[in-house]
């Protein structure tokens, strides 16, 4: 049984904070309250390092045996916050020394590499109950009766999301196919032209932020569900193995997801190619889009033939439960290696070892 001491301020925000995945790793992983207990101390963003570093070094020197790891489900948190998001091991310096830690993100490890349902949907089992009916009816509705809900639709786009500016926000990795988006889907959805443009969201609107709902997420399916031609479905962050929950938010509701996605990205496998807006080769500038351009009967074909594909996916629970044993084993197979394998502080002169 690995024992994992799980610290910093971002704790919720990772693998093992989720009911659906800690029950399911049942007694392969054991959470513990106390470094001293653990073999391996994880934290979810880099900004722990930066605040809580001087004590995790010390938790590193009272516990030579301790690895630390960085565990992050956000590739926007890596992109824009870690010097490097690509290297697996790698240095933080505090005051007192240094100490190695591990990243396990999309790019250095196999946690997050989804064979047919994406880790987001894994989180919480209120993603799948509310796309499972919505995607029910739809699956039986034919590329004409797309079409004409489409012609008739209330809202031409919706964009619901933080509007965010600044170079700062905007790193790019091309070498891994990492940049971010969020940037760019702001100016998107400040370009975008219809007779009624939905956009909300922290800097939009001056309301409750989304997260301060009860429920965001079924707010966001009851609010739209039937109402829009287009929905934007842009991720924070474009990284070929990440995708979360807005491409399949935008099909639920009955939209046309706008996305962006390079060719050898996973919701190509995932979602698959059609029935969706791809805007990866039409980046800059930044494309001033027509919400009232009517969606083709070509298009809605191919469209309802995903929203089939999706309904059964998503209806065969055998497909979720080999999905999460597919991320536990991942996961712990993971952190395994890093008990095994990774780098240690040398307890005596207060400097890491193992490192090249």
């Amino acid at each position: 049984m690995l024992r994992i001491f799980v610290y910093g301020g971002y704790r919720n925000r990772q693998p093992l904070a989720y009911a659906p995945i800690r029950e399911r790793l049942g007694n392969r992983v054991e959470l513990v309250d106390n470094p001293q207990d653990a073999q391996i101390l994880t934290v979810s963003h880099h900004k722990d390092l930066e605040l809580f570093g001087e004590r995790i070094f010390e938790f590193a020197k009272q516990h030579p045996k301790l690895k630390v790891v960085l565990l992050s489900e956000e590739p926007f948190w890596d992109s824009v916050w870690m010097p490097n998001p690509l290297a697996r091991t790698q240095s933080f310096k505090t005051s007192a020394g240094a100490f190695p830690f591990t990243v396990l993100n999309h790019h250095t490890s196999l946690v997050f590499s989804a064979t047919k349902i994406p880790y987001f949907l894994l989180t919480d089992p209120r993603y799948i109950a509310g796309y499972r009916p919505r995607l029910d009816r739809n699956a039986g509705m034919t590329a004409t009766q797309w079409h004409s809900h489409f012609q008739q639709a209330q809202i031409d786009a919706a964009f619901i999301s933080i509007r965010r500016t600044g170079r700062l926000l905007s790193p790019a990795f091309p070498q891994a196919d990492l940049f971010a988006l969020s940037v760019f889907r702001s100016e998107f959805a400040a370009c975008c032209r219809g007779d009624r443009i939905v956009r909300e969201g922290q800097g939009w609107t001056n309301g409750p932020k989304r997260q301060d709902l009860s429920d965001w997420h079924a707010d966001k399916l009851s609010r739209f569900d039937l109402q829009c031609r287009y929905l934007s479905a842009f991720e924070n962050t474009h990284q070929p193995m990440y995708v979360s929950e807005k491409i399949y938010d935008a099909f639920a509701v009955g939209a046309i997801p706008l996305y962006s996605a390079s060719p050898a990205h996973a919701v190509h496998r995932l979602v698959g190619s059609r029935g969706w807006v791809n805007f990866y080769d039409h980046m800059t500038p930044v494309p001033s889009m027509d919400a009232l351009e009517p969606v083709s009967l070509q298009i809605c074909g191919d469209y309802a033939a995903i929203q089939s594909q999706l309904a059964q996916l998503l209806a065969e629970k055998g497909i979720l439960e080999r999905e999460y044993e597919r991320l536990c084993s991942s996961l712990v197979r993971e952190l395994k290696t890093v008990i095994e394998s990774a780098p240690t502080i040398c307890k005596r002169c207060a400097v890491h070892t193992g490192l090249a």
